[in-house]
């Protein structure tokens, strides 16, 4: 094998590299669009839903302990 034609080995099999390489992260860019527009559309949905069904009531957060307590004085 002579010089040039390792040379154009390695460029071939280099540009065969950035082709794969940038061709996962395209695929990557499409599913990470793909995940963004499907949550858009479930808080698209869940800001719908809260205007007709009014405020999701909140659920407190707090020591039961606290609460039973200030029942019991």
């Amino acid at each position: 094998m002579g010089i040039f034609t390792l040379i154009i080995v390695i460029l071939a099999t280099t540009s065969l590299f950035i082709y794969a390489y940038k061709f996962n992260l395209e695929l990557q860019n499409n599913k990470l669009i793909k995940n963004l527009e499907e949550y858009a559309k479930k808080e698209e949905t869940k800001q719908q839903k809260s205007k007709i069904l009014g405020q999701e009531q909140v659920k407190r957060k707090g020591n039961k302990k606290e609460r039973a307590r200030m029942y019991h004085v």
